[in-house]
């Protein structure tokens, strides 16, 4: 934002750098939690991370020690599937939450013209929430914040990341409610099937979507994907008493194992993109080096830079070197290979030369 740009005086301290990530024309509007809200990217004075910062207006209902009891339920809460919270505050009249900052995340009503997902990925979806519930559930924790509106997603050529947001938000703004922990679990059962059926139509369904535009989605999925999923989003939305979290991971546990492949797969193929650069990075180190070392000609005379002295080993090295740099393929055209240097016996002396230039 421009430094002169009022909305920075509803940053409070310690946070900077603020960059309002609500869409132009939903700006200066109540929010999905029925309260006037403002969203920014901001940065921590104190470790210099960014995170996502929420500032709700007109709240009273939300003390410091509400805020207080709230952050200690969920700053515990860690899961790669989870945007963190890592603040919750009252402060200039407004009730603030920080959570975890992601980047290159969209919510997935942001997404312009969402692509039709096919049933491999949507069933790698509800694996990566069933993890979620499962953590959440687990700690005696209700979601309630489970829909389109507060799902984040990363799609690539390869995978749909699901991250779900805002959590604790609720428990702060509703503190006061009266429902068991029991029934807010069971809700949020009813809430995934709702969530699943949302993703496979591109249609946000809530509890309060009207029982045509439900049925049409419904009919919907009937028509495009597998009577497993149909069946399996029916049983979570219309069942009085829904399947609890452990039910439904038994229920997927095939399904579950799958997820796991495709994940150790993906992080085989980042690990091995890592090992690249990491290898890049290191002959481009090598040659700097070796750059700044080799013959100075102002260190003629010193016998630790002399063709005699402890250096030499690095002239060695280089010329040594030039037979892999000086290749030709068999029609006698120059061989600009770089995998033909990093691969050779060359590439063996990096760490012993490295540690000679220091």
């Amino acid at each position: 934002m421009d430094p002169s740009d009022p909305r920075h005086k509803a940053i409070p301290l310690p946070y900077c750098n603020a960059f309002c990530l609500d869409p132009p024309n939903l700006q200066n509007s109540r929010s999905s939690f029925g309260y006037p809200a403002a969203t920014f990217q901001v940065v921590n004075r104190d470790d210099g991370h960014l995170y996502c910062l929420r500032r709700f207006d007109n709240v009273k209902s939300v003390n410091p020690k509400i805020a207080s009891t709230v952050l200690e339920q969920w700053a515990s809460i860690e899961h790669p599937g989870i945007a963190t919270l890592h603040q919750c505050f009252v402060s200039q009249r407004a009730v603030f939450f920080v959570h975890q900052y992601i980047p290159g995340t969209r919510s997935f009503l942001q997404v312009a013209n969402p692509p039709t997902l096919s049933e491999p990925v949507i069933w790698s979806a509800i694996c990566q929430m069933v993890t979620v519930i499962r953590r959440v559930h687990g700690a005696r924790l209700a979601l309630r914040t489970l829909d389109l509106r507060h799902t984040l997603i990363q799609m690539d050529a390869l995978r749909l990341r699901i991250f779900i947001n805002c959590l604790g938000i609720v428990d702060a703004l509703e503190y006061e409610s009266r429902k068991s922990l029991q029934e807010l679990q069971a809700e949020d059962m009813r809430n995934f099937g709702r969530w699943i059926l949302s993703i496979v139509t591109g249609t946000n369904i809530t509890i309060s979507t009207d029982p045509q535009t439900l049925q049409n989605c419904e009919r919907y999925c009937m028509q495009n994907y597998s009577r497993e999923l149909r069946h399996f989003i029916l049983t979570l939305i219309r069942s009085q008493n829904p399947p609890s979290i452990l039910d439904v991971s038994r229920a997927l546990s095939g399904r579950l194992m799958d997820e796991l492949d495709s994940t150790q797969l993906s992080l085989m193929r980042t690990e091995k993109a890592l090992s690249g650069e990491y290898e890049s990075g290191r002959a481009l180190r090598l040659l700097l080096k070796l750059g700044f070392v080799n013959e100075r000609p102002e260190n003629g005379a010193n016998r630790r830079w002399s063709q005699s002295g402890d250096c030499y080993v690095l002239t060695l090295f280089r010329d040594y070197g030039k037979d892999f740099f000086f290749l030709f393929f068999d029609v006698c055209i120059d061989c600009l290979l770089v995998g033909n240097v990093t691969n050779s016996p060359i590439g063996n002396y990096c760490y012993f030369v490295l540690q000679c230039c220091h």
